[in-house]
């Protein structure tokens, strides 16, 4: 059983977005004291750019026994190769915990927006592994890796 299903950052992005403006403003009306110049501002705001379309979205994705999730248009992604899975729990993580690529007591949390997240325990290689993954529809994502990889 395949699943694919991708979720968007709209706060990320309209972070991004709003930044660019300032940045935007900033320059065509050279605020402040010490006013930006042309090459700073071209190169803030490409940088911002750039990473805006590398963290706009989350895929999730499984194929047999593997996890694979990608940020933005797939330059940042990462592979799990699931040998035995020992328990999939649905949970709510803290709103402290935020939204990226975060390193938590519970695993390492993968998620782009919400708190819903699938804790995943499973062993790759003899060893034990925790990753906490974010979905609109964590029910799914779950009874689909229960269904791909032997208990």
């Amino acid at each position: 059983m395949k699943y694919k299903q991708s979720q968007f950052g709209w706060v990320i992005i309209l972070l991004f977005i709003l930044l660019v403006v300032f940045l935007c403003l900033a320059y065509a009306l050279q605020w402040g004291n010490n006013p930006l110049t042309f090459t700073p501002f071209l190169v803030l705001s490409s940088f911002l750019v750039v990473l805006g379309f590398m963290l706009y979205k989350l895929t999730v994705e499984v194929r047999g026994s593997t996890l694979r999730l990608a940020y933005g248009i797939g330059l940042i992604n990462f592979k799990f190769e699931i040998d035995q899975l020992e328990e999939t729990e649905i949970i709510r993580v803290p709103w402290y915990y935020g939204i990226g690529i975060r390193i938590t007591p519970n695993g390492m949390l993968y998620s782009i927006h919400g708190w819903d997240v699938l804790r995943i325990s499973y062993k790759s290689k003899g060893k034990k592994k925790t990753v906490m993954v974010g979905s609109t529809e964590p029910e799914k994502l779950k009874r689909v890796l229960e269904t791909n990889c032997i208990k």
